[in-house]
Parts: C-alpha cells; sequence; structure tokens
C-alpha cells in the first residue's frame, strides 16, 4: 500500500518536473521579451479596439492635492475633503530712478527681489444648500476671503456672509494670481486699496430673468479696525464722533449691476456700474461717494479653437467725492488694457493708467496725490495652467517729477484645483 502510493507521488513529480521546463522553454530569458506587437496577438482585435477608444474618450484627471487624497480614502469620506490649492508669486523689479511711482501691497515697488503673494485657496460645498470660500496670504499673513456662498435659494437669489472683497468694478474682485500685469492699476491702490478694498459682511445678489446674463446685488460691510476693513476711500468706525457703531449710517455699502452677452459667435461683451458709501477719514459723520463703470470686450474666433489669436480690451473708470477739513475734494482715475493671446502659451499686454485731481485740493498727499500716469508693456510665457512666466516695461510720471523707466520679471506657480483661469 506505502509502494502504491509511493509511485503515485513520483508519477506526480515527474509531471510536475516536465511542465516546468515546457514553460521554460516557452518564456524567453531576459532580455528577449517579445514586443508590442507580438504580446497583442493573443488579444481579440475588437476588445483591444475597444480599450483604446475608451482610453482616447476618457477625460484626463488632473493633478491636485484633493484627488491624490480621494483616491486613497472611502467616498464617504472624501466628500468632507475640501479643494487645497498653493499660489506662489516671486518677482524680481529695477527700477532706473528713484523718484518712482510706488503702490504698496503686492506690488513690486523696489530694486531686487519681492514676495509678492504665497496664497492658500481652499473651497467646497458644505453640502446642497452652501459652499464655502478661504484665501488665506501667507506673504503679508493675512486672511484675504472667508466666506459662505448659498446654492439652492428662490428666484435666483444669492447670499454670501462673512469677509470678502468688495464687489467693485472688474479689478477689486481679483486675486494677485488672476492679474495679467504684474503691478495693478494706479486707480486700483488709489480708489481700492493696496491690496483690496474688503470687509466683514454681506451681499445679496439676484440674476434676473433677462434674454441676457444680468446681476444686480448690494453689501454691507463691517467697519470696525477689529474686523479688518481695508480701503483706499473709506474710515473706519473709530474715525466717528462716537467711535463706535450706532447707527446704519456707520457701515460701507457696495452696490453693482453686471451685464454679460454674447454679441455673436465670436464676440462677448461685459459691462459693468459700481458705487460705494461711506465714512470719510478725514471728517467725523462725513461722507465718501464712489462710483464706477467698467467694459471688457472680448473677440475669440471659435470655429479655430483654443490655440487661435484672442483679443480682450478692459477699460474701467472711477470718480471720487471726499469731505475733508473745509472742503469737497474731487478725484477721478482709469486704465485701459489689451490682452492679446497670440498662442496657447502666449500672451502680451499693454496698459495705460491715469489718476488726478479733479476740484478741491488733497487732504493727504500719500493717499489723494495730483496727476500720476503710467504706461506698461507685458509679455507671458504659460506653459502649462499651473505656471507663468511675466516680463513687464514701466514708464511713469508723477506731476512735477522726472520720468522713470523700470523693468520687472515674475514667477508664478501653483498646485491644486485653484490654479487655472480663462482668457
Amino acid at each position: 500500500m506505502i509502494g502504491r502510493y509511493r509511485g503515485g507521488g513520483l508519477l506526480l513529480l515527474a509531471m510536475l518536473f516536465f511542465n516546468m521546463a515546457a514553460a521554460a522553454q516557452e518564456t524567453p530569458p531576459p532580455g528577449e521579451q517579445p514586443g508590442a506587437a507580438e504580446q497583442s496577438v493573443a488579444v481579440d482585435p475588437d476588445l483591444e479596439a475597444a480599450i483604446k477608444a475608451d482610453k482616447a474618450e476618457a477625460p484626463e484627471k488632473p493633478i491636485s492635492i484633493s484627488n491624490a487624497v480621494r483616491e486613497n480614502v472611502s467616498p464617504q469620506a472624501a466628500k468632507f475633503i475640501p479643494d487645497i490649492s498653493f499660489i506662489l508669486d516671486v518677482g524680481v523689479g529695477w527700477f532706473f530712478w528713484d523718484d518712482h511711482i510706488r503702490q504698496g501691497g503686492h506690488a513690486i515697488d523696489e530694486n531686487g527681489f519681492t514676495l509678492q503673494g504665497l496664497e492658500m485657496a481652499v473651497s467646497g460645498s458644505v453640502d446642497p444648500f452652501f459652499r464655502y470660500d478661504m484665501n488665506f496670504e501667507f506673504a503679508h499673513l493675512h486672511l484675504e476671503e472667508a466666506y459662505l456662498t448659498s446654492l439652492s435659494l428662490p428666484i435666483n437669489m444669492q447670499i454670501r456672509l462673512g469677509y470678502m472683497n468688495a464687489a467693485f468694478g472688474r479689478q477689486n474682485p481679483r486675486h494677485l494670481h488672476a492679474w495679467n500685469f504684474i503691478n495693478p492699476p494706479l486707480s486700483h491702490t488709489r480708489f481700492m486699496g493696496e491690496e483690496h478694498f474688503s470687509g466683514l459682511g454681506g451681499e445679496l445678489s439676484f440674476l434676473l430673468p433677462l434674454p441676457w446674463y444680468m446681476t444686480i446685488g448690494g453689501q454691507m460691510l463691517d467697519t470696525k479696525p477689529e474686523t479688518a476693513f481695508r480701503s483706499g476711500s473709506f474710515g473706519t468706525i473709530d474715525l466717528t464722533k462716537s467711535g463706535k457703531l450706532d447707527g446704519l449710517e456707520d457701515f460701507v455699502y457696495v452696490a453693482r449691476i453686471e451685464n454679460f452677452s454674447d454679441i455673436t459667435d465670436n464676440w462677448s461683451l461685459n459691462w459693468g456700474l459700481s458705487g460705494g458709501w461711506g465714512q470719510s477719514p478725514y471728517v467725523p459723520d462725513n461722507r465718501v461717494d464712489l462710483y464706477g463703470t467698467d467694459l471688457y470686450i472680448k473677440w475669440r474666433p471659435i470655429a479655430l479653437g483654443n490655440d487661435a489669436l484672442a483679443v480682450g480690451l478692459t477699460l474701467e473708470y472711477l470718480f471720487r467725492q471726499t469731505q475733508a477739513p473745509n472742503d469737497n475734494t474731487k478725484d477721478h482715475g482709469g486704465y485701459a488694457q489689451l490682452d492679446v493671446q497670440l498662442a496657447r502659451q502666449w500672451m502680451m499686454g499693454v496698459r495705460g493708467d491715469y489718476t488726478d485731481i479733479l476740484s478741491g485740493t488733497t487732504p493727504d498727499p500719500e493717499k489723494i496725490r495730483e496727476r500720476q500716469w503710467r504706461g506698461s508693456l507685458v509679455g507671458s510665457f504659460i506653459p502649462t495652467h499651473f505656471s507663468r512666466l511675466k516680463l513687464q516695461y514701466d514708464i511713469g510720471q508723477e506731476k512735477s517729477h522726472d520720468l522713470y523707466h523700470a523693468a520687472m520679471l515674475q514667477l508664478e506657480v501653483g498646485i491644486g484645483e485653484h490654479m487655472a483661469h480663462k482668457f
């Protein structure tokens, strides 16, 4: 009996040996693996064609921190993970005359290197009813924005609550990485602020049922210094006679109407009107009125695709009336900006800036300056949506000062969901 099992075991070992020898003969030695064409012979041709078609049609998933995290967590946990991004802007500038216009904030004002910004952006949907957005600036160590947005209110109504940039004009709501030029317009620094006109408050807006896109909205912003109210035009609550919030007139109010329309398949137009009203920074319980209008016209031949030539023209004008000691100062300013997309990776731009006092005397020569003008030319190389290199040349003058020239170079890189912006 034992001999019978022993003979059967030897037979099994012999069969295993012959099978291994046959497999070794069929498998080529290292360095002699069959080519791709030979390996695909055993695959059904129809199946192989279907697999290739699926790969070609499948959208390529963007590389981001949040996507990388979501791939390693359960679907239940992934819905609580926000979109996160970091955007770095570093520049170097050289002014050929020391007597030149200085803007502060994100602008390059002096010779040498400048860390213009290091922004962290976090955003996501809380539930079907609310979305949140937060932007923190590490370069200057302050909060840029943090607010909730409603998602499903009736009659095309939307509410925002939190700390936000004022919805005034075209330039102020844009963050640094959305600028096509290295420095902001002169009118932005003069009327909005060194970085942004922003504050803690609420916004109510409506999308009107019209044949074109039209929104109307209003904001109410707190002006207490401890809530980090920032403005180049309006004063904080401590500048009133009482020094505290004791009436609705102590808030700053902003209103905006915006219209967008596709004129033709290739032409589109965006036109906005803005207004702001609040406390004067120079006389207790006196007022400042700020008005602005902006126009953006874009031409892009859709039939030629995204690589074709595209042109955008931006015009923005602002007017301000400030009650000052024994005076009523009126000043104005604006800019014209032409952006040209030469190809997918190349852009050019030219901009002209102008600000001046219309009547009255300036109560603060540092904030309300006399005539300033500047011309700028910029070229941008954009390898991908996540990096951009800009080279800019400026020529400018302040009243009674000499002409100055400047050259600037900026590198911008970002990772995450927030970086890409359309032209």
